[in-house]
């Protein structure tokens, strides 16, 4: 690193952090690589059994958390389907006790990572599931999340998918059909998650130009409200431009900013202005050393 150059760094940027056998020693992690948001998995992100989290520990954080405002979030194992199960006689909520307790075993498990994030940090990312027949999809989603028994603070984050196969939520329309169809006790307890890989893969917004980034934003503030985008993935991809893939690379070497940085910077100055924190995902220098520093870095690298 050179010491003798300052960089001026204006965004709420961190990544994800391997979970250290408790949140505080990961926070720690966090903060001593000069991050200002980090993510974790709460446990297996193949499993819905999450660790348990000692009050000690979550008094630890709170102590750091005084003397390094820092954005706490988890994410949800990858298994989980608010639709039920993936085929077509897996849709939840219309008879099938079989299915259903599945997704109450799911819930039982959230419900906890919720109560824990709640304490302590922003939120908790999802992947909302799949199904064949997307509108009973959504509505499942939505009748699944209006189950929840939702503690004070808590905030489930939904995540848009690439627009692969059955999975849901691939745009800012059907994520809103979701929120649409919330119990108004549960609306506040939801937000988005955007996914730069995940748009970029299903195809409606060409993330290299700085003007799509202005109108990602825009059609994201018409649909669903700026209010609710609650924390932006930042991922480049493996593939090209509406391949339907989720195919995560490091920032600055993939299809997305693998040439150009101008829309990088856009989105990060976006986000800013929007109070949006920022999760790199992927294992590039950016995630490893210092987030901020280094994306203020790389960016100038190309001016």
């Amino acid at each position: 690193m050179d010491t003798q150059t300052l960089y001026k760094v204006d965004w709420t940027i961190g990544s994800h952090i391997s979970f250290c056998g408790g949140i505080n020693p990961s926070l720690s992690e966090a903060i001593a690589r000069g991050m200002y948001c980090m993510q974790i998995f709460m446990g297996s992100p193949r499993s819905y059994k999450r660790n348990y989290i000692f009050d000690e520990d979550i008094e630890a954080c709170k102590k750091l958390l005084v003397r390094f405002p820092t954005h706490v979030f988890s994410h949800f194992p990858y298994i989980a389907n608010l639709a039920g199960k993936s085929n077509k006689n897996g849709l939840a909520w219309i008879g099938n006790s079989t299915i259903d307790r599945g997704v109450y075993a799911m819930l039982n498990g959230l419900e906890y990572e919720l109560g824990i994030i709640a304490r302590i940090g922003k939120g908790v990312v999802i992947h909302p599931g799949s199904f064949p027949d997307r509108e009973l999809g959504h509505k499942a989603v939505a009748t699944t999340i209006n189950k929840i028994k939702f503690t004070e603070g808590g905030m489930l984050l939904l995540e848009n998918c690439a627009g692969e196969g059955n999975k849901l939520c691939r745009d800012f329309t059907e994520i809103q059909s979701v929120l649409s169809n919330l119990d108004d006790c549960q609306r506040e307890h939801v937000g988005v998650c955007v996914d730069t890989a995940h748009i970029w893969g299903c195809g409606d917004y060409d993330l290299r130009d700085p003007e799509e980034i202005v109108r990602m934003f825009s059609d994201f503030d018409n649909i669903i409200g700026l209010n609710n985008f609650k924390l932006l993935h930042l991922n480049d991809s493996k593939v090209l431009l509406g391949s339907k893939k989720d195919r995560h690379e490091d920032i600055g070497v993939g299809e997305i900013w693998g040439k150009s940085y101008d829309s990088l910077r856009v989105l990060l100055d976006m986000c800013e202005k929007n109070g949006i924190p920022i999760i790199l995902e992927t294992g590039g220098p950016c995630m490893k050393t210092i987030s901020q520093l280094n994306i203020a870095k790389i960016l100038q690298t190309r001016e």
